[in-house]
């Protein structure tokens, strides 16, 4: 019995030694060995614009196989998004993650003051691509010091405005740096017949109904970037500045001379384009994607020779010169409240988030590059690339093959210090050109960053809109003789009567609370 005993006792001990052994070992790749990881069901929803992709899809299976999950993200309508979202949060059925609109920004705020949704300020830093985020952008979804909304990636790059470079040369005139220079352009391209066809048949400036686009060659003119302040030290809209008015007046300059679209105020977008690209109109918009490859193959059927160049910011009469930095931000995801115990969930879904916002750039699209295989559904399956690296589907969303289909968001974080490749979305040689041209212009100046980004008043969104409306048409008056310029005093006096300065309290009250005290450019 002694010996007996003995050798149970050894057996026991080397057995220990053995567990203790494999425990070490295996503690090497994980923290807790013995932890299964749980399958959570993730739930979503967005908006979409087109059809959705099929539940079930080989896309939403890749998915959940991948990341060890049951996760199903509701592709919306974008006409139906709003209203069936809030009879999700009304009736208590808010899934677990919801991606909004950046033009939703009123309806979320409301619920995160009801706080419907997560706090994420603790899991911030534990995440590399939500550490990339700069401050600037946390702001919009900030309530009360908590933060409640990841902000997708939008370029914060300006648009500008092209000027046809050919009918500079052929009037030997110089690219224009001012507003006084550009009006000089203007006439000259209407008067000068810079096309050479002997017929009174071009003009200076496109320019359409809404005074669209606006020319504004700098914060200090634009409508919308709250540059300015009044007597009180209040930052105002941009549409009541003196910016403003200095452009009303040039658009009244050359609305005297026939240098813009004479009709402007009942031209709508689609035919404000054809003024430019029918090469009648020679100065327009330009911005870094979104640009129609089919105007640009048309205004070089007409005119084979069209070349373009790029206007670079106007100095300011304060000497500030740049251009205004776009939001930053296209739509944003929030996390329902009720996750908040469920830390692992919330870790979860933001390991899954951020796979979905990795970025490519055309050096690493490649079958090679495993994640990128993956997400685009596998090379020959999928897609295929083209000559120049460019992925190219070989199917449509409905059928669901691709995984990137069924992601709540699967819009690329394009990093501060990466190449968003803006002219790589077009195959016509001269809208690359021009596009790389802009993208240059905006790495040659700072960028300024509005003070009013994300900031919801309670009266404009009550009566903004009908405010915009009357500025909008007093300043067309101004524009066409209508009505005096000498007369914008009054004008913004009756915008301040009319809720103007209630706006103008809300919107400071947050700027102040947010610290934002002088001009950021960066």
């Amino acid at each position: 019995m002694t010996v007996l005993a003995v050798v149970l006792l050894l057996v026991f001990m080397t057995a220990c030694s053995s567990s203790k052994d494999n425990n070490a070992a295996t503690n090497k790749n994980s923290a807790e060995p013995d932890k299964v990881e749980e399958k959570y069901k993730i739930t979503g929803a967005t908006y979409i614009f087109g059809n959705p992709p099929p539940s079930g899809g080989r896309g939403q299976q890749m998915l959940n196989e991948k990341f060890n999950v049951d996760y199903f993200a509701e592709k919306i309508p974008s006409d139906n998004f709003i209203e069936k979202i809030t009879a999700m949060v009304a009736g208590g059925n808010m899934p677990d993650q919801v991606s909004f609109r950046a033009a939703n920004i009123e309806l979320f705020n409301r619920w995160a003051k009801q706080q419907a949704f997560l706090p994420l300020n603790d899991y911030i830093q534990e995440f590399d691509y939500l550490k990339e985020i700069p401050d600037e952008l946390w702001l919009p979804f900030t309530v009360d010091g908590k933060i409640y909304g990841i902000p997708t990636w939008s370029p914060v790059e300006s648009q500008s405005f092209i000027v046809r470079k050919d009918w500079l040369d052929k009037l030997g005139l110089s690219v224009p740096t001012s507003y006084e220079e550009l009006k000089k352009v203007a006439i000259a391209f209407t008067k000068n017949d810079p096309d050479g066809n002997s017929k009174n048949d071009t003009y200076g400036l496109a320019i359409g109904q809404d005074i669209n686009p606006s020319y504004a060659m700098g914060p200090y003119w634009q409508n919308d970037t709250w540059y300015h302040k009044d007597a009180d030290g209040n930052f105002i809209p941009g549409m009541i500045s003196e910016g403003r008015k200095e452009l009303i007046q040039f658009f009244a300059d050359l609305h005297k001379e026939k240098a813009l679209t004479s009709d402007f105020s009942v031209v709508n977008w689609a035919d404000t384009n054809n003024e430019f690209y029918s090469s009648k109109a020679g100065v327009f918009l330009i911005a870094v994607r979104g640009m129609s490859q089919d105007y640009m193959d048309a205004l070089q059927k007409i005119d084979p020779s069209a070349e373009f160049v790029v206007l670079e910011p106007f100095e300011a009469p304060d000497g500030s010169k740049g251009f205004t930095a776009g939001p930053g931000y296209s739509r944003f995801l929030a996390l329902n409240a009720k996750l908040a115990d469920n830390p692992d969930k919330v870790r979860k879904m933001l390991e899954i988030h951020g796979f979905s916002r990795q970025y490519y750039p055309t050096s690493t699209t490649t079958s090679a590059n495993k994640d990128f295989d993956w997400f685009y559904g596998n090379e020959g399956v999928g897609y295929k690339l083209d000559e120049n690296k460019v992925r190219v589907p070989l199917t449509e969303p409905g059928s669901g093959t691709e995984p990137f289909l069924y992601f709540i968001d699967s819009t690329a974080w394009v990093g501060a210090k990466d190449d968003a490749e803006f002219p790589l979305a077009y195959t016509n040689s001269k809208l690359r050109e021009t596009t790389q041209q802009l993208v240059d212009v905006n790495k040659s100046y700072k960028l300024y960053y509005p003070p009013s980004v994300g900031i919801i008043s309670a009266t404009e969104t009550e009566s903004g809109a009908e405010l915009n409306t009357y500025l909008i048409n007093e300043q067309t008056k101004m524009i066409t003789g209508n009505r005096s310029i000498d007369e914008w005093d009054a004008m913004v006096q009756e915008y301040l009567k009319r809720g103007g300065s209630k706006i103008i309290e809300e919107y400071n009250a947050v700027i102040k609370e947010r610290g934002y005290t002088e001009h950021i450019w960066k």
